[in-house]
């Protein structure tokens, strides 16, 4: 995976880190100031519901480069070329769930934009939220299309493949020399 897309990738998960970050110590105020002076902070689940949204959202993209999700490796055990294949559809499939989801929350935000939704109790437009979400989501499509490329070119080697989520890759050295 190119190092510029790990990068940007990372930049947008930090996005999200300090958004949560931000969350948590709003969350501390609201609980001192509700605790110490019986006044907590006003529409304050109004802002925590829309940060939850956006920080998730930005941490999709690091995950699909990192490949941080769930795999079911146990028929690749019989064939590296089947585990190739199978990751293969695999990274498809996702490819099709995030343009999807794409698609779907950028209607969302344009539903939202239009009907000038706003958050319950302190009246602030939510379609900003929703638009950088979208990006957020956006961002996933051609993150995946290149994990789909890198893996189509693995699936039809030449040669056999390791996996590379495995222990016996981690440690080319101590195979090389005939250790355990």
């Amino acid at each position: 995976m190119s190092t510029r897309l790990t990068q940007l990738s990372a930049m947008i998960a930090a996005i999200g880190l300090f958004a949560l970050t931000a969350l948590a110590i709003v969350t501390m105020l609201d609980i001192a100031g509700r605790e110490i002076f019986g006044a907590p902070i006003s529409g304050f689940s109004d802002i925590a519901d829309m940060i939850v949204v956006f920080a998730a959202a930005s941490c999709f993209p690091i995950s699909l480069v990192e490949r941080h999700h769930v795999s079911v490796r146990f028929l690749g055990k019989l064939n590296w070329r089947l585990r190739e294949s199978l990751d293969l559809l695999g990274h498809s499939l996702m490819l099709a769930v995030f343009a999807v989801m794409c698609w779907q929350v950028a209607l969302y935000a344009l539903d939202v934009y239009r009907s000038g939704q706003t958050t319950w109790l302190i009246r602030i437009p939510v379609w900003p939220l929703w638009f950088a979400t979208t990006f957020m989501i956006a961002a996933c499509v051609p993150v995946q299309a290149l994990i789909v490329a890198e893996q189509c070119r693995r699936a039809f080697s030449a040669t056999p493949l390791r996996d590379p989520q495995s222990a016996e890759t981690a440690l080319p050295d101590a195979e090389a020399e005939g250790r355990p």
